[in-house]
């Protein structure tokens, strides 16, 4: 049975880490990250938001459309990093998966990715130390290797351990949403250590969040198959 990498269902506009502590057995981390060409557009850095700030979304599983407001309600330190814990206005679906029913996901602030699904104060997966769709700065060309460690605390713990995912900044173009129509990077999983999962998320400079992403699994993947998308409503930041 291959381990599946979950992916929080705001695709790459908050960030956080887990309540139990992403800290336990922190993932090995290989990243080649510089620019490719420095007179070509590029995304430096992802900007601070504060506790308030509030996202509203289409998310859509399956075909099946939920309107879904997530908020930035708490920022704590773990380990020296700043932790982003969001709350949504409904339960996440994501059936056959321990992140199915979460209420809150958490978000490593400084790098936008993803790291935790709760509901309430407890932890139901989480990566060590955290996903790594995003590696600054963003550029077309850039490639990475991100390696962490999947942790089931709900359905198959015995699927806990590592694993790694190849990303690449495919390209830098126009893409509409219900919020309107952005410029933005695409990102996207090239290849995974289980090969069962994918994603790929627009990041747009401005407003400086994620505007949209696609992410899901294959019907071989140990939690079974699925198709997950979000698309950016409105956004008002603090």
């Amino acid at each position: 049975m291959q381990r599946s990498f979950l992916i929080g269902f705001i695709v790459a506009i908050f960030a956080g880490v887990t309540a139990t502590g992403c800290n336990q057995q922190p993932a090995a981390v290989s990243l080649e990250s510089m620019p490719v060409n420095a007179d070509a557009p590029s995304a430096e850095a992802h900007p601070a938001l504060g506790v308030g700030t509030t996202l509203v979304g289409d998310f859509t599983l399956n075909g099946e459309v939920t309107r879904v407001t997530s908020t930035i309600v708490e920022k704590v330190e773990v380990d020296g990093r700043t932790v982003d814990r969001i709350e949504h206005s409904s339960p996440l679906s994501d059936p056959g998966a321990p992140c199915d029913g979460e209420t809150q996901t958490l978000w490593d602030a400084t790098t936008a990715n993803w790291m935790a699904c709760l509901t309430g104060d407890s932890t139901l997966a989480e990566n060590q130390p955290h996903g790594g769709r995003y590696a600054w700065p963003l550029q077309v060309g850039n490639k990475w290797r991100w390696k962490f460690r999947w942790v089931d605390h709900t359905l198959r713990p015995d699927w806990s351990g590592p694993g790694w995912a190849d990303y690449e900044v495919l390209a830098y173009e126009e893409v509409t949403v219900p919020a309107g129509t952005f410029m933005a990077y695409k990102v996207a999983t090239t290849k995974t250590s289980a090969g069962t999962w994918h994603e790929t998320n627009w990041y747009a400079p401005d407003p400086g969040i994620t505007v949209k992403g696609m992410w899901g699994r294959t019907s071989q993947d140990g939690y079974g198959g699925v198709d997950r998308a979000w698309e950016l409503v409105s956004f008002e930041a603090k």
